[in-house]
């Protein structure tokens, strides 16, 4: 299946065209078709900060081969904030005193589509970095990430609420453990102390 450069997709996108950047940066239409075809001849490093700066976007978005489906999302989501519009409307409160207020808020009709493709995106980045992994494995011949991860989503399936609770206060555990972030805080002493002598004992092993 043939896929989209990073280029031609970004300016479907910010619909900017390829003849604007072309032009833009001084090179014949056909350049930029090399791009972005089918053979695909690299982007010479120095018209990329100019390409950066057409679409306002960090360089490291030109220096990709292929845009996975989350980094699509997010590019949707930035056009979308940027050219959102806003609507302004009273809306009115009633203080503690029983005095009524007015006050003026702004409402933009974009905000539900750039938070729906935020959600979009989290869940497909998560989709697409267990997928890398899994993949990984397998070429490395070692399915072991393939049974905990269909153990952990036969848990969280279950919806049973004792073994959803349990694994996240494990993941928790370990990712403040390990870098000390995340927040980790059971209040019941003896079960957290339970917690650091599991892990000391698979320290040992």
């Amino acid at each position: 299946m043939e896929t989209i450069h990073p280029l031609k997709q970004i300016s479907q996108i910010f619909q900017i065209s390829l003849a604007y950047i072309a032009n833009e940066l001084d090179v014949k239409r056909q350049t930029v078709n090399e791009w972005v075809g089918k053979r695909r001849r690299p982007i010479p490093k120095k018209h990329i900060p100019k390409i950066a700066a057409i679409f306002n976007l960090d360089e490291r978005w030109f220096g990709k081969s292929l845009l996975k489906g989350s980094e699509v999302l997010e590019l949707q989501r930035i056009y979308i904030d940027r050219n959102a519009t806003f609507e302004e409307y009273e809306d009115f409160f009633v203080d503690d005193d029983g005095v009524e207020h007015v006050i003026t808020k702004y409402y933009s009709p974009e905000q539900d589509v750039s938070r729906q493709l935020h959600e979009e995106e989290k869940v497909k980045s998560v989709i697409e970095d267990v997928q890398q992994l899994l993949e990984r494995e397998l070429g490395e011949f070692n399915h072991s990430y393939q049974d905990i991860m269909r153990g952990v989503l036969s848990i969280l399936d279950s919806k049973e609420r004792g073994k959803v609770r349990m694994l996240s206060d494990v993941i928790d555990f370990l990712l403040y453990r390990d870098h000390g972030f995340g927040g980790f805080e059971i209040k019941d002493k003896n079960v957290e102390g339970k917690f650091d002598e599991i892990y000391e004992y698979y320290q040992k092993k």
